[in-house]
């Protein structure tokens, strides 16, 4: 198991201890973003990084058929679990493993990419759009959450307690424009787990698309969290979000 899959394994651990796996609002604000490109009903949809699988839940729940990739075997028996709770097994199918490496036969309307995009080098994330361009279908739209560099520049530092156990806390490595993210435990300050994400300008992101057919359409902004006062405004100008959605689809 690599450092990544490490913090992820122990990051799943933790948080099931803080926070219960359930379909809310923002899951359906994202399957309604992705129904509004799609423009179809019925949609395949790839989930890379599905963690306890909120969302593919609640696609499912929109009668679309949801695959997905996850290296962590606990969370995709977490959302398996959510998946019968809501009655829609049947329309999800799941990829233990890494979609850097992962061989998936389908090709699909719509691939999502919510929250982690950045693991690894500038060649890993060049490697994971090659992929998406040969698992899209042609008409197919891309969704992929990119961490802002300047809003995690200031947020360095910050710490936070997630619960009685658990800690937090962000930093930046502004060499390799990388957002730093620690956990650990109270009484085990000494064994912390950290994950590293690449954070990305729009132009560095779309250097990245090179050789490949996929183009840019839209850019969201998505919202900040304000720490001086621990209010989230749930959409900001992309000068000041802490991630940015890229739309993206074949030249």
């Amino acid at each position: 198991m690599n450092k990544n899959e490490q913090f992820y394994d122990k990051q799943y651990e933790w948080m099931t201890q803080i926070f219960d796996a359930k379909v809310d609002a923002y899951h359906q604000e994202l399957v309604e973003l992705v129904e509004k490109k799609g423009l179809k009903r019925n949609l395949n949809i790839l989930e890379l990084g599905s963690g306890n699988g909120e969302f593919a839940v609640a696609a499912a729940m929109h009668e679309h058929h949801v695959s997905t990739v996850e290296i962590i075997p606990h969370a995709i028996s977490k959302m398996f679990e959510l998946a019968e709770e809501n009655n829609v097994t049947r329309r999800i199918k799941a990829h233990q493993g890494s979609f850097y490496t992962i061989s998936l036969a389908d090709k699909f309307d719509a691939i999502c990419y919510w929250d982690g995009f950045g693991v690894g080098t500038d060649a890993d994330q060049q490697l994971l759009l090659h992929n998406i361009d040969y698992w899209l279908k042609p008409d197919g739209t891309v969704f992929i959450d990119v961490y802002a560099p300047a809003y995690w520049a200031k947020t360095a530092g910050q710490f936070m307690e997630l619960s009685q156990t658990v800690c937090r806390q962000y930093d930046f490595d502004i060499e390799t424009n990388r957002m730093l993210d620690n956990w650990w435990l109270t009484d085990n300050s000494d064994e912390k787990r950290q994950q590293s994400l690449r954070c990305y300008e729009v132009a560095d992101f779309e250097k990245m698309l090179v050789n490949t057919s996929l183009a840019i359409e839209e850019i969201i902004p998505g919202g900040k969290m304000d720490y001086d006062s621990w209010i989230f405004h749930q959409q900001v100008p992309i000068e000041e979000a802490m991630i940015y959605t890229v739309i993206l689809r074949e030249k």
